[in-house]
């Protein structure tokens, strides 16, 4: 039987058994609010065994339980209902309301409540926020008014998904306006040299943990990278590693996202539609017709190859052929580790560099720093099944809480 589970009426997805580092995460100390002040350093709220719900890199919120924490890196060890374990930051976990029966502020644990900075509760969660601490900050109207409120988590929550958030309704619409402002500031954000990582896990408009080179757009203003199920401008679900974008978040453009497509050629498509292959099937060389061209004629309208649209179904795969053995360099063909020539790899796996300006001065460091084992769990990041998701709920088997 399927069905939808949650903590606090907070819709929540079931996990495919994922892995990551069991080192735990970097603090976030150094990560200032949102208004450049210091942030408060954070109360630990969190027991050993309790139900919660964490935010992993896809920007989707997961079951799990707590087993340990680290209070020196702010962060707890959880064990998901497929029996995955990581270590998560406090910041990606939300919990229910409190049983105390005292209701504090979420973000900054103080118990008053005067104006102009009164407590606010959830009507989805019931936990409180101060006015002022909650991003963005609550209006007073919100106070006098019948309608139901949620908070930022929340809203969240019950519009993201795969493929994209959702684009209609009143929650649609509170989402557009909260992803205007965001709950970190990006300057105190640590980046590699490449601009794909930051030391805090600090990404999106959820300011949760993130990996460029699945599915995540960058923003070619602010730079900073945005989830696929945090985004309202796609009209088909994101493929992996897919740059070939020009966008622009809704804090730069202070309203709705900026989406246009890059041209792609032929190179670009057998790049692109290998590295996905190797993502999801985790081996590194396919045959060229029978399971390559399967794959890019499968996912054609996905891949918005443009100019290429118009390519007859029979004659795609001479020119992904063509692409295949004049691009020696970026192909491996099996026939040199004397496997069938029709074979073919990826030399290294990246995804594909994309030709717009924001991407070329980070030629250089993407090499053989960021290619991806994908041969083996403890070196890689399965991609979670796809199964029925209904309203950022993935739903697969009940627990209460």
């Amino acid at each position: 039987m399927r069905d939808s589970t949650g903590v606090g009426n907070s819709v929540v997805h079931k996990r495919s058994p994922l892995r990551r580092n069991q080192k735990p995460p970097v603090s976030l100390t150094k990560l200032s609010s949102r208004d450049g002040q210091k942030a408060k350093k954070p109360v630990c709220k969190f027991e050993e065994g309790q139900d919660v719900l964490a935010r992993w890199s896809d920007g989707l919120f997961y079951l799990g339980t707590i087993k340990k924490i680290n209070k020196l890196k702010q962060s707890c060890f959880i064990i998901f209902e497929d029996s995955s374990k990581s270590w998560v930051l406090w910041k990606d976990i939300q919990t229910g309301a409190t049983e105390s029966g005292e209701m504090v502020c979420t973000i900054c644990q103080e118990e008053y409540s005067e104006a102009p900075n009164e407590m606010v509760i959830c009507d989805k969660c019931g936990q409180g926020y101060h006015q002022l601490c909650h991003t963005p900050n609550i209006d007073s109207s919100v106070i006098d008014s019948d309608d139901k409120w949620l908070c930022r988590q929340c809203v969240f929550a019950t519009t993201t998904k795969r493929g994209g958030a959702l684009k209609k309704g009143p929650n649609a619409k509170a989402l557009q306006v909260m992803k205007q402002t965001l709950p970190y500031n990006v300057a105190d954000l640590e980046w590699d040299a490449g601009h794909k990582t930051n030391a805090q896990q600090c990404y999106c408009y959820c300011g949760g943990p993130g990996d460029w080179y699945l599915k995540m757009l960058q923003c070619c203003k602010c730079k900073q990278w945005f989830h696929e199920a945090c985004v309202q401008c796609l009209q088909k679900p994101m493929l992996y590693g897919d740059r070939f974008y020009t966008f622009v978040c809704s804090v730069c453009s202070s309203g709705p996202e900026y989406l246009k497509r890059l041209p792609l050629q032929w190179v670009d498509i057998a790049h692109l539609c290998l590295y996905n292959l190797s993502v999801i099937h985790k081996k590194k060389y396919f045959d060229s017709e029978l399971e390559l061209m399967t794959y890019i004629n499968e996912n054609w309208d996905r891949l918005h190859p443009g100019e290429l649209s118009d390519t007859p179904k029979s004659e795609r795969y001479e020119h992904v052929l063509e692409a295949l053995n004049d691009y020696k360099t970026m192909f491996m063909s099996g026939k040199e580790i004397k496997k069938k020539k029709h074979l073919f790899g990826l030399r290294i796996r990246v995804p594909p560099c994309p030709p717009n300006a924001v991407f070329k001065a980070e030629k250089e460091p993407e090499g053989t720093s960021h290619e991806f084992k994908i041969k083996g769990r403890k070196s890689s990041k399965p991609v979670p099944d796809q199964r029925e998701v209904t309203n950022g709920v993935e739903k697969r088997g009940r627990k209460n809480l």
